[in-house]
């Protein structure tokens, strides 16, 4: 059964580049209802009869974890939820109170091989318990496609992308695999099988689950550039990693060579990196954190180069962000004064004034000093009650950017 998309609700986690779980609002959802072989009343039912709900939950709670070592499986009294893709939410099997399976999940950021994957998992689960789905099997490519379709000609300029973070691109459609132009939102409106590229994993064969998790990752979470802790650093090895086993299980799959070998050349592996630029066949080029973000912070929002990386701190007081070279912090407040004017005659500037914001509502001061090798830009900007304050630290050249910073800066 293929349901009307999901609606989800948004999850502001704050930070800059959250886990992508942090998703758009429409969705794709697939269902599917297993029932036992056996009767469950009746003069068949003397032959065997059917298991109640308990006797399946008890055995589904002992089988799933087993059988599934390699995902992270959560078993409760009222369902278990397996997370088997870092890009898609949890799948979520109930059993009905007539010892039916319920399985939910979505399918939109990740493609058709999910699903695939998915009923593969689950075939000798249900071969244990001697059930079977109930109803044909779903044509899901043609529904996803359906579906995409559908969401453009409403209008969407974004499918299967994070809620918290909009990144700036002239392309007039954001999905999960990249920007895409007019001329391929035309086609798939023309023929919705020009859609397929949108999702990372459309065929359930060997490598292409490890290139779909390489390959979204690189879309959403790979800053690019050189790490900057243990956390960055493993995540780029993850990925090399599912490279890896991509082209180990299939030497002839796609694979985004050019982009491989910067993630090599940010891991230190010059060598390998020179080995994997040979085989490219173009420029890197995949990748939002390329682009720079509008990010939402407590009713304000600021715009960051996409290879910034945040985190609120203080019990929630300060946003800190960096990419490693140069370093934002925030802090707003919200007063009882209602004139953005007054505001600045109660807070007198104590360094050199670079530049001045009275727009309306909107007032604003920066001022700059340095620090040792250190450049300070620190800004006010005031939407009488509310106030931000923004200190951006880097060199004495970065002060255009952080100037940029300072004005992007909006509340509400």
């Amino acid at each position: 059964m293929i349901r009307e998309p999901a609606r989800r609700s948004s999850r502001n986690r704050g930070a800059g580049h959250a886990r992508y779980a942090n998703l758009h609002e429409v969705g794709f959802e697939f269902e599917r209802r297993a029932r036992s072989r056996k009767a469950k009343g009746g003069l068949r039912a003397l032959l065997g009869k059917a298991p109640d709900s308990r006797e399946v939950s008890e055995r589904l709670a002992r089988l799933i974890p087993r059988m599934w070592k390699d995902a992270e499986v959560s078993v409760s009294a009222k369902r278990i939820t397996a997370d088997l893709h870092p890009f898609a939410p949890p799948l979520r099997i109930t059993v009905a109170p007539d010892g039916d399976l319920l399985v939910r999940g979505e399918a939109d950021r990740v493609g058709p091989g999910y699903y695939d994957d998915v009923m593969a998992r689950l075939a000798p689960i249900l071969e244990e318990l001697d059930y079977t789905w109930d109803g044909d099997e779903p044509d899901l490519r043609q529904a996803m496609l359906g579906w995409l379709a559908e969401e453009l000609r409403a209008g969407a300029a974004q499918i299967g992308m994070p809620d918290d973070r909009k990144f700036l691109s002239d392309a007039p459609v954001q999905t999960a695999m990249g920007p895409r132009d007019a001329a391929w939102r035309d086609a798939v409106l023309a023929d919705p099988r020009a859609g397929c590229d949108a999702f990372a994993w459309w065929e359930h064969k060997p490598g292409h689950a490890e290139r779909s998790r390489a390959l979204l990752a690189m879309w959403h979470e790979v800053p690019w550039r050189e790490p900057i802790d243990k956390a960055e650093r493993a995540l780029m090895q993850r990925v090399d990693a599912d490279l890896r086993a991509a082209r180990k299980a299939d030497r002839e799959l796609a694979l985004p060579y050019a982009e491989w070998a910067e993630l090599a050349g940010h891991l230190g592996d010059a060598e390998r990196a020179d080995e994997l630029r040979a085989r490219a066949t173009g420029p890197a080029v995949i990748g939002y954190r390329r682009f720079d973000m509008d990010i939402e912070l407590a009713g304000w929002s600021i715009r960051l180069p996409g290879a910034f990386v945040g985190r609120w701190e203080d019990d929630g007081e300060r946003y800190w962000a960096t990419d490693g070279d140069r370093v934002i912090e925030l802090t707003t407040l919200e007063t009882t004064e209602h004139d953005s004017a007054k505001l600045f005659d109660v807070a007198a500037p104590r360094h050199p004034v670079i530049e001045q914001i009275a727009d309306g509502a909107r007032h604003g001061r920066a001022e700059a000093y340095d620090e040792e090798d250190v450049h300070i830009v620190h800004g006010l900007v005031a939407i009488a009650p509310n106030v931000a304050i923004l200190t951006c630290k880097g060199k004495p050249s970065d002060q255009a950017w952080a100037l940029a910073t300072w004005r992007s800066l909006r509340h509400g």
